[in-house]
């Protein structure tokens, strides 16, 4: 049976932070390894967020850092604060428009200065959408290993093929990193297409016509169980020891496919007080 993981984004109203600690609560059950928290804007809501999270029993939790809001004279306070926050460790992460001066590598550094247990970094099984080639792509990832990464969360991908292929050469280019794929159980056809869109994630013309035809006959909810399900299993029968949900901070379709995997959920202990 797989490590699983979760990650979290901060919310932005009164009534997102509710529906975020029942999702928490809920996922708590299945003894995630980690959780992880996206950074902000605003990255003191990261911090609020983690906070949050510590009071649901999540256990183990991470903070996402992005090169696009940090200045590097700020970096260290705000890894400290963090760690004050309850983070453990971070997912480091280039981001958009990054300041001049700062990059991933950086990041990983003053983690490492920061005797932070845990760095994970991103993967791209299908070649990040401004890597001028496959190549360069795998090098990248090799010089994050080679300055401290820990382990290497991908993209979410839908199809098993493109894992398990970026896999094997990232094996044939010295990579031994844990490489732990990333999985978007689908909770909204219509906006995981456009993230797919966004992110270079390829999308099969049968299992884009499948979401299609069961939103229209009413059973989105059930293909996307069975869809997630099927990836999952595929993965672990290929050799996958860790899977990391994307939850859009949402339980139902993430918890259905756990169970589906065979994790048990319990009940979490703030329920039974």
């Amino acid at each position: 049976m797989p490590q699983i993981s979760f990650e979290f984004f901060s919310p932005k109203t009164i009534t997102a932070a509710f529906s975020l600690s029942r999702t928490a609560e809920t996922l708590a059950g299945f003894a995630p390894q980690f959780s992880s928290v996206t950074c902000s804007k605003d990255p003191a809501k990261t911090l609020d967020t983690l906070r949050a999270l510590q009071r649901t029993g999540l256990g183990r939790v991470h903070a996402h850092v992005t090169c696009a809001t940090q200045k590097p004279a700020d970096l260290p306070a705000y890894l400290k604060a963090a760690q004050a926050a309850g983070a453990e460790g971070l997912i480091a992460l280039r981001g958009d428009a990054a300041p001049e001066g700062l990059d991933v590598l950086d990041l990983i550094a003053c983690a490492k200065q920061n005797t932070m247990q845990k760095i994970f970094v991103t993967a791209y099984p299908e070649v990040h959408p401004l890597a001028q080639s496959t190549k360069s792509d795998l090098d990248w990832l090799k010089r994050k290993q080679d300055a401290g990464a820990t382990a290497a969360i991908t993209q979410f991908f839908f199809h098993t093929d493109f894992f398990l292929r970026f896999r094997d050469k990232a094996a044939d280019q010295g990579i031994t990193l844990p490489i732990i794929p990333g999985i978007l159980p689908v909770q909204n056809w219509t906006a995981t297409q456009a993230m797919a869109r966004s992110c270079g994630t390829s999308i099969a013309p049968d299992l884009a016509e499948g979401f299609a035809r069961a939103e229209r006959e009413g059973r989105a909810e059930m293909m996307a169980i069975a869809q997630g399900s099927e990836l999952c299993d595929s993965l672990i029968q290929y050799g996958a020891e860790h899977l990391h949900f994307y939850t859009m901070n949402r339980a139902e379709v993430v918890s259905a496919i756990c169970t589906a995997l065979g994790k048990a959920r319990k009940q979490s202990p703030r329920r039974v007080a």
